[in-house]
């Protein structure tokens, strides 16, 4: 199967539900000082982040490639009373065609290749209005061997959010051992860029 769409709803439909529920704890801190306005959730998956944006007054954008993910996440807006718009797209194809510009992009434990990474983070750049904040998290080099891509060149580094965003203010740049998916603890890199 080389499709990713088919493979990443094929994962969804395995198990009752792929991550934990909770929101990043570095994105509840994050936001935690700003005021809510439009939000883009990029690859949003089931939609922790996507909700707990939604419950603290932020219009939702949420953006995955995967329906069955969606589906999720569009029940459990409903059973939690808030609205999300739900858009079933590849968040680069997402990114390229919109005209929306969002307060805040959150780019969550998404890991493609540096190439591809580097072009998400420019084409994000590109979304966020000025004064709008780009929140990122993502396993960090230091996690190599013990969780997330077994590929270096797919974990995350200071150096290049440094890099990528030298034209952004750079709020928070840290090292973060949260408790992720499946209880694990493992070093995240955490990043809260602001749009000048």
């Amino acid at each position: 199967m080389d499709n990713p769409k088919e493979q990443w709803n094929q994962r969804y439909q395995e198990i009752d539900r792929l991550w934990i529920s909770q929101a990043d704890p570095s994105l509840v801190v994050a936001v935690d000082t700003l005021t809510p306005g439009s939000a883009l959730d990029l690859g949003c998956g089931e939609g922790r982040n996507s909700l707990y944006l939604a419950k603290r007054g932020w219009n939702v954008t949420a953006v995955d490639f995967s329906d069955v993910a969606l589906e999720r996440l569009k029940t459990a807006a409903s059973t939690a009373e808030v609205s999300i718009n739900l858009v079933n797209d590849d968040l680069t194809e997402f990114l390229k065609d919109t005209k929306t510009k969002f307060d805040l992009v959150v780019i969550a434990n998404i890991h493609p290749p540096s190439e591809e990474r580097f072009q998400m983070y420019s084409q994000a750049k590109h979304v966020v209005n000025t004064g709008g904040h780009i929140f990122i998290i993502g396993h960090h080099l230091d996690a190599l061997g013990h969780i997330g891509p077994p590929d270096p060149d797919r974990l995350l580094t200071e150096s290049e959010i440094r890099r990528a965003f030298a034209d952004f203010e750079i709020t928070v740049l840290t090292k973060v051992s949260d408790v992720a998916d499946f209880g694990h603890e493992s070093p995240s890199l955490v990043a809260l860029l602001k749009a000048t």
